[in-house]
């Protein structure tokens, strides 16, 4: 490492940020609208979506319009509440396979059993996390539980995993015996191999969607495993890198989840909507219309 330095950069009022992308080759048609966008977004979240416009030294590539930058957030908005829509049927849906299972071996209370859950599981770290949600819950269900059974030490598991996050129970989900393993993941369009790490993945990227941060151009830090092209799982994927990965395993899942669910043609209206937007950027191949799951789909007309 080298030697530290201080951070020096002084806050600028909304005009000179204005100015500084003039300075550095952005074209802006309406200084009202930006300055708008500059207030109600700030300058630091839209400069992710600079970067694909910059050159070497800072300065914009010529022809770049403020424009883009608004047509790309635009569609990572979008894109970012289409996520959501389809991790949550997929985060609810596990939820209930979990309790479900469990609760047929072990009873209403069988998240409190050891033998739920492979040997290494640190059950006893499990059961202070839920203790501490259950205590910093308002949730009227706990209060109206608690009123009424006083004496119980828990809740029961359809109660307590409502308190949980997706990233709890898909640690809980994979700590699961061989046999309830292999019941919840039969629930799903998936394999055994490979759905813990898609969860794995989703919980990832559902925070990414919910602090409202950028999905186009992002390099995934949390990586799903992805099989080659098999029966169960017909895509081609160029990358697990990228959020076109994630766009298809949500297509996967939901066809199981939510057969009569549009979620796929919205993804594909969407980019339609957005001809402008650079979708290699996503990691979506250049013939993406002309592979499953996207080609039995029709091309939506621009709104």
């Amino acid at each position: 490492m080298g030697t530290p330095t201080r951070y020096s950069k002084p806050a600028l009022n909304f005009n000179d940020q204005l100015a500084k992308l003039r300075d550095r080759g952005m074209i802006v048609r309406d200084e009202t609208q930006a300055i708008h966008w500059l207030k109600t977004i700030s300058y630091y979240r839209l400069s992710a979506y600079f970067h694909p416009f910059k050159r070497s030294d800072e300065t914009y590539q010529p022809g770049t319009h403020f424009d883009n930058i608004q047509i790309l957030y635009g569609f990572d908005r979008k894109l970012r509440l289409l996520l959501l829509d389809a991790i949550e049927r997929i985060e609810i849906a596990l939820r209930a396979a979990v309790i479900y299972n469990i609760s047929a071996k072990f009873g209403a209370f069988g998240h409190c059993d050891p033998r739920a859950f492979v040997a290494d599981f640190r059950h006893q770290d499990f059961l202070d996390e839920l203790r501490l949600a259950e205590s910093e819950s308002h949730e009227l269900f706990v209060q109206h539980f608690r009123s009424k059974y006083a004496t119980n030490e828990h809740l029961p598991i359809w109660m307590a995993t409502e308190l949980l996050s997706l990233g709890s129970v898909s640690r809980m989900f994979k700590s699961l015996t061989a046999d309830l393993f292999k019941k919840v993941v039969k629930g799903f369009n998936g394999h055994e191999l490979f759905l813990p790490s898609w969860i794995h993945s989703l919980s990832y990227v559902r925070n990414i969607c919910a602090h409202h941060s950028r999905l186009w151009n992002r390099s995934l830090a949390i990586r799903p495993r992805l099989p080659e092209p098999v029966p169960w799982f017909p895509y081609r994927i160029p990358s697990n890198a990228n959020i076109y990965c994630i766009l298809v395993i949500a297509h996967h899942l939901l066809r199981t989840i939510a057969p009569e669910e549009t979620w796929t043609s919205r993804v594909v209206c969407l980019c339609d909507d957005y001809p402008d937007v650079p979708l290699q950027a996503l990691g979506m191949p250049d013939s993406w219309r002309d592979l499953p799951p996207w080609s039995v789909l029709r091309r939506c007309s621009p709104s």
